[in-house]
């Protein structure tokens, strides 16, 4: 499928957040996702992780925007002080672009998912455990936010990517995420990638966003 893309802007509490657009061609709705990228943030200086991923993802038809967060809150970058601050209003801007996105034609409502990419996965675990809109959600080398182990109630499946040799997320931290949700009787689907690290090399990354994107357009309920 081609894919075709533009960017607008998404009001915010704290101003205006771009998303950047990947419309797959093709008569009808789609499944959609929406991407979060990671604590790096995304400044075009080269092609982000958030964008590539969104790209190959429509290319297999889906419908997918990646939503520059970082704006409502005026961050270029994240570290751990900047997260624990923001985290609440950066779930609030996703819920946002949910809503923006259920209003667009070309998707599927009852579709809808979240990528998240290290900081955006952890992110995702957050908007997914409180959003029942959001129908499943990968997670590229996330883990759980302590504060959250007593909120959530609720959890979609959840698709896992993980390097073994991850050394900006230890892989123990998806290990308790994946176990967590296990006990919360959530559907889990976990690879731990032998040799990769934090970033995946672009064979590993090709192979998981094609599982990403069967995931992503099964329907709810689906196994």
């Amino acid at each position: 499928l081609s894919v075709a893309s533009d960017s607008r802007s998404l009001a915010s509490e704290g101003g205006l957040l771009q998303m950047d657009i990947y419309r797959p061609k093709g008569i009808g709705a789609h499944a959609a996702a929406i991407v979060l990228h990671g604590s790096g943030g995304i400044h075009f200086v080269v092609p982000s992780t958030a964008n590539q991923y969104a790209q190959s993802l429509a290319a297999q038809g889906i419908y997918t925007v990646v939503l520059h967060y970082f704006d409502g809150t005026g961050n270029y970058t994240a570290n751990d002080s900047v997260e624990i601050v923001n985290y609440a209003h950066w779930v609030t801007d996703v819920k946002n672009a949910i809503t923006w996105m259920r209003t667009q034609p070309e998707v599927q409502k009852t579709h809808i998912g979240l990528v998240g990419i290290s900081l955006g996965a952890w992110l995702a675990v957050g908007v997914a455990s409180e959003d029942m809109r959001v129908n499943r959600i990968v997670l590229f080398g996330g883990g759980l936010e302590p504060f959250l182990r007593e909120k959530i109630t609720r959890m979609p499946p959840v698709l896992m990517f993980h390097g073994s040799d991850d050394d900006v997320v230890p892989q123990w931290e998806a290990d308790s995420l994946a176990s967590f949700l296990q006990t919360q009787k959530s559907r889990v689907r976990y690879y731990v990638v032998e040799g990769e690290e934090h970033n995946f090399s672009d064979s590993t990354a090709i192979a998981a966003l094609v599982e990403s994107a069967r995931f992503l357009k099964r329907r709810r309920g689906a196994r």
